[in-house]
């Protein structure tokens, strides 16, 4: 047996210790980008669904690749795996490396497939690379091997635990041709799989020629150095942060099978230097694709809180000591095997990175100076759409079709969301090529535009999203999948009074005239005035075949809004019209500001936002302070983002609504039942947004001056979540 390479540490001036930590990261860009080249894959190239990364002899991350978050937890639970599995019995070895694509070993779900490589210095092993990308089919009952109708998780395609694929240098052609032999795009997923062999091979050998030059106990020193400083800075952050209790939670509609809702809950606590996202409040686990392991959790609790509170630390395994994780085995974010789970990222583990993302930014914006960096929700589950068949050249085709990525931020309390963002957990992400789709897939874009009113209302806006449709080109037909969450439940939340933003939406238009049109030189640029049947799907329905006369169009969920609508300034809301960002319909219902003829109406808009507020202020009230205390020379506690404060008042800490400095609740009751509410319907919250049946969305205004400073979606029968609660 290998042993571990027990160093002795140097002592490393600044100097070099920059230059070793910029070589190691420069390194995870290199593998990333020698598996972009061999792949060819347009998820690998365009998707960028993949990370790489470096990992000390145990697993822990020394760097992560700037692209799917989700991935860097995955990677290294796979080599923890590998470790367990592998070291007393097949044995780990120089020039080894293992295949994983199990969700209960450290994979997402099974399309995403990783190769692992330990790397040794005088025959002890000092550390690891990994690379982890998502392949286009992995076998199972469905193409694409998202199988939204599977009751059992090995339906859904090949289940490969922690396997030697490369054994001291020599490829295991064996153990390759039986896992490309399961997939219906066995040159597609060898590919990829020869791709992330010589990303790692890369890896090896950059990070050995670094110690050829620097010595194993200057680099080791400097990866520990590495993981010790981020911890370091995080634990000083966190005290900075008051101590508190944070909550949010997320709704997940249908589960392949039934409309149900599933509820996605987090309660961060925090105290001192250490952090708690407890996820035992989530519903149990679902008899559909939904479901995420404990892999996916805690990926999708990295992704959450990495932009948000580490935006300028070094990202690696010094950020994670200072956090706990806790679920329920047996729940939608933590399900037992053999749960499905195969919508993988798309699924539950999505809404964890945005309740996530949500209960982080809440703590943030307790502190002035970490204020900024606090978000509404991002966009909040993209809605897939896979196609298979036969593409143009008579070629299999099987692939999702990347347009989801065109999806907007969540706004902030100094500036609106990024319009057409991508998706927040893919920092490297492009936006798909129109013409790289064409040339490989049989589609033809109808066309590709930012979407009137998706994003959150809010003083600040979320960033939009853009959509696109979509007509077969060279055949005849194909089979379609999609699903999605977010289609009847608001899931990209807004803060302190902003919207949430429009829902996941969807057309298909079968049997329609569209070639008629063509052949009459006419391009339609959107679906309304086509002529056919059009077809309404749930939010995930079974396979249907997409024929040569229909057409789809797909519209992401964007991002949420932060601060009450009233707040944004007219002309500002005038402009958004004119540029296309909202209709003059929404402009004058939520934000109160009319236009005419494109302009401005200043009249209309003051007497438009003055009876919005008086409507606010005949919403009913649950309480009410007896004794309303003086707040003007109370002493500060925390702030409650930028619409609210904290403040003790003769001994008793309270909320104050910062708009009319006035006392709304105590700080140690839930603010909402002081707030005056209403029930709003999806008409309050804009064109675009759907509620399902069984939740319900709340508007929480201040009790005194009307301004908006909560919009929350819940289950019906359920209380208003007290979702920040500062140790006062």
């Amino acid at each position: 047996m290998h042993q571990v390479y027990e160093y002795t540490a140097k002592e490393v001036d600044p100097i070099t210790f920059e230059v070793i930590r910029h070589r190691l990261l420069s390194i995870t860009d290199e593998q990333a980008a020698t598996l972009a080249s061999v792949s060819g894959s347009a998820l690998v190239n365009e998707a960028t669904d993949f990370n790489t990364g470096l990992y000390r002899a145990f697993g822990e991350v020394v760097t992560m690749g700037k692209t799917v978050t989700f991935h860097a937890a995955s990677l290294s639970l796979m080599v923890k795996h590998v470790i367990e599995d592998c070291e007393d019995t097949v044995g780990i070895n120089p020039g080894d490396m293992f295949i994983v694509n199990h969700p209960h070993k450290g994979a997402l779900h099974c399309p995403d497939v990783g190769v692992l490589a330990p790397i040794f210095v005088d025959g002890r092993r000092i550390g690891w690379t990994g690379a982890c990308a998502h392949q286009l089919d992995v076998g199972g009952m469905v193409p694409g091997s998202f199988a939204s109708m599977a009751k059992d998780i090995r339906q859904e395609g090949m289940l490969i635990p922690p396997v030697k694929i490369i054994d001291r240098g020599e490829l295991r052609s064996d153990v390759l041709n039986f896992i490309t032999g399961m997939s219906r795009l066995p040159t597609n997923i060898s590919l990829d799989l020869k791709g992330l062999m010589a990303a790692n091979n890369i890896g090896v050998k950059s990070l050995l020629d670094t110690i050829a030059k620097y010595g194993v106990d200057t680099v080791l020193t400097v990866m520990d150095g590495m993981m010790n400083l981020s911890e370091t800075k995080m634990r000083k952050r966190l005290k900075e942060l008051p101590d508190g209790v944070f909550r949010a939670q997320a709704f997940l509609d249908h589960d392949g099978f039934d409309n149900k809702i599933y509820k996605i809950h987090v309660e961060l606590r925090k105290q001192g230097d250490h952090i708690v996202f407890d996820y035992t409040g989530s519903d149990p686990q679902a008899p559909g694709f939904v479901n995420a392991t404990r892999t996916g959790l805690l990926a999708g609790v990295y992704a959450g809180i990495l932009p948000v509170i580490a935006y300028d630390l070094p990202w690696n395994e010094g950020l994670l000591r200072p956090l706990e994780v806790l679920s329920t085995e047996g729940s939608i974010v933590s399900c037992k095997f053999p749960a499905p789970c195969s919508q993988g990222p798309l699924g539950a583990m999505w809404l964890v990175e945005v309740t996530t993302t949500e209960a982080i930014s809440k703590l943030m914006a307790t502190h002035p100076d970490y204020l900024a960096e606090a978000q509404s929700s991002p966009a909040s589950g993209p809605d897939l759409f896979h196609i298979h068949g036969r593409n143009q050249y008579g070629e299999p085709a099987t692939a999702p079709i990347l347009e989801v990525m065109l999806s907007g931020g969540g706004a902030y309390a100094h500036r609106d969301g990024v319009s057409v963002s991508g998706q927040r957990n893919i920092t490297a992400g492009r936006a798909p090529n129109v013409e790289t789709t064409e040339l490989k897939l049989p589609v033809l874009y109808m066309y590709r535009r930012i979407i009137t009113d998706s994003s959150g209302a809010g003083r600040n806006v979320g960033g939009q999203a853009a959509g696109a449709a979509f007509v077969l080109h060279g055949v005849d037909e194909v089979e379609s999948l999609v699903a999605c969450h977010g289609y009847q439940s608001p899931t990209s939340r807004g803060l302190f009074g902003g919207y949430p933003s429009g829902c996941n939406h969807r057309r298909f238009l079968r049997h329609s005239n569209i070639r008629q049109l063509l052949a009459d030189g006419v391009f339609p640029d959107r679906m309304d005035g086509l002529e056919g049947e059009e077809v309404e799907f749930n939010a995930k329905p079974p396979e249907f075949e997409f024929g040569k006369d229909d057409v789809y169009e797909c519209n992401p969920t964007a991002g949420g809004g932060w601060g009450d609508p009233l707040g944004r300034p007219a002309d500002s809301v005038a402009e958004d019209v004119a540029a296309g960002a909202f209709s003059a319909q929404v402009a004058e219902h939520i934000f109160g500001v009319v236009t005419k003829g494109g302009a401005l109406d200043e009249a209309a808009t003051d007497v438009a936002r003055a009876a919005i507020r008086q409507r606010r202020l005949t919403w009913p009230a649950g309480k009410a302070l007896a004794v309303r205390p003086e707040t003007a020379r109370a002493e500060p506690v925390a702030i409650v983002g930028d619409v609210a404060r904290i403040v003790r008042a003769a001994g008793t800490p309270y909320l104050v609504c910062n708009s009319c400095d006035t006392a709304i609740a105590p700080a140690a009751e839930n603010w909402k039942d002081y707030a005056r509410h209403y029930l709003a319907t999806p008409e309050d919250l804009g064109p675009r947004v759907r509620i399902h049946h069984d939740l319900e969305v709340v508007q929480h205004a201040c009790p005194h001056c009307a301004t908006l400073l909560d919009v929350e979606v819940r289950r019906k029968g359920e209380a208003s979540l007290f979702d920040i609660q500062v140790a006062a």
